[in-house]
């Protein structure tokens, strides 16, 4: 389960994120779910503010290539996946 924590300082974080504006850009579509029990794999986030809850911590980057994934949010939950092979695959949850 992804329990996401965001961070302010990018050497806390596990991992390094970049935003893109397209699903075909992304190594990762994500969906936000609102309860903590429903996060499950790396594909279905819920953000927490507490750092000692999170299976991962991550920092938003502001430029592609600062990125350690890049991610795009869907809506549905069956949307979600992995679109390319990345050495985080199976350790954000």
């Amino acid at each position: 389960m992804a329990i996401v924590s965001v961070c302010k300082n990018k050497h806390d974080a596990d991992v390094k994120v970049f935003l893109v504006n397209s699903k075909h850009e992304a190594d990762l579509l994500y969906c936000e779910v609102k309860q903590k029990h429903d996060a499950k794999g790396d594909t279905l986030w819920f953000f927490t503010d507490k750092d000692y809850d999170a299976t991962v911590k991550i920092f938003w980057v502001n430029a592609k290539h600062d990125a350690d994934i890049k991610v795009f949010k869907v809506d549905q939950k069956f949307e979600t996946k992995w679109n390319s092979s990345n050495k985080f695959v199976s350790r954000l949850g």
